[in-house]
């Protein structure tokens, strides 16, 4: 066993028809690792592009022991998971908002920002945060750009379970000085 895997043999080179007859192959194991029916078609044809972009880069090594339909299907079934990986990461699948108007969707009424008794006072809120430790700061001004925990883990080269770890803690110190503060 090496680095690369099971098998060092020499790299097989797949042409795009080949990969794109396991179509229904492919759709089975996406839907089976959560893929909606939606997004079933696009993250199916990322797949076989992918498949086929890293065939001929060379990272398609078949196992001459087995036989070469199951060689290729297990090879399908990591790029499938590969790709899974990043469909469920990527922000706009977390943040989607399927309807127009998203207040009509709550049924509720929509809150008045100007209004005095919602509002927090900005000055007091800048002051809580100039309070808070470095660290703290990073994280909320991170996730107040939009970025999600990943996002948060990559730009600050920490991981992921530090990054929500930091974020929960950021928020909650954030809350305790501006309940002090009122």
């Amino acid at each position: 066993m090496t680095w690369r895997g099971p098998h060092v043999g020499p790299a097989g080179v797949l042409n795009i028809v080949e990969i794109a007859a396991q179509d229904p192959l492919i759709s089975s194991v996406l839907r089976g690792l959560g893929v909606r029916a939606v997004d079933l078609d696009d993250v199916c044809q990322d797949v076989v592009l992918g498949a086929w972009m890293s065939s001929q880069a060379g990272r398609y090594r078949p196992d001459r022991t087995r036989e070469p339909l199951d060689t290729l299907r297990r090879w399908l079934f990591g790029v499938c998971r590969f790709h899974c990986t990043h469909y469920h990461e990527r922000a706009f699948r977390r943040r989607e908002v399927p309807v127009d108007d998203p207040w009509a969707a709550t049924g509720e009424e929509r809150v008045d920002p100007g209004h005095v008794g919602e509002r927090i006072d900005a000055a007091e809120a800048l002051m809580a945060i100039v309070g808070l430790p470095l660290w703290a700061r990073e994280v909320l001004v991170l996730a107040a750009l939009g970025h999600g925990g990943t996002e948060i883990a990559d730009i600050l080269r920490i991981p992921l379970g530090t990054a929500s770890s930091r974020l929960r803690l950021a928020r909650a110190r954030l809350a305790r000085k501006l309940r002090r503060r009122r």
